[in-house]
Formats: structure tokens, C-alpha cells, sequence
């Protein structure tokens, strides 16, 4: 799982309705529902990690430009 953020919670309850949609096929609600909900919120954690490291890199580069 994925270390604890600020925004752990908001990940997590934006998972729960991802899941809530996938119902279907992931099962009733419980724990196997749940186990799904937080690797979803550990995928959205990820990605908002790697983008904010793709943005840092852009920076990075745009303000090397300027100096050279």
C-alpha cells in the first residue's frame, strides 16, 4: 500500500465510486470490494506522483533554456 498522503482519503473515496461502478464484476460489497478500492487509490496516488515528477522534469528544462 501506498505510503500515507494528505490525500489518502480523498484517493481512497474517489476509488470506492470507481469500484462502486465495477460492482458487477468485482462482486458484492466487503472486503474483496475494499482490497480493490485501495489498490485503485494506490494507482491514483502513483499517477499523480509520477505526473507531478514529469511537471518538476518540464520545469527543470524550460528554466535550463533560459540560462543557456
Amino acid at each position: 500500500m501506498a505510503e500515507d498522503h494528505p490525500d489518502r482519503a480523498a484517493d481512497l473515496e474517489r476509488a470506492r465510486l470507481i469500484v462502486g461502478e465495477y460492482g458487477t464484476v468485482i462482486g458484492p460489497a466487503g472486503t474483496m470490494s475494499e482490497h480493490v478500492a485501495l489498490a485503485v487509490a494506490d494507482g491514483i496516488a502513483f499517477g499523480r506522483k509520477q505526473g507531478l515528477a514529469m511537471a518538476l522534469d518540464a520545469i527543470a528544462r524550460l528554466q535550463g533554456e533560459h540560462k543557456g
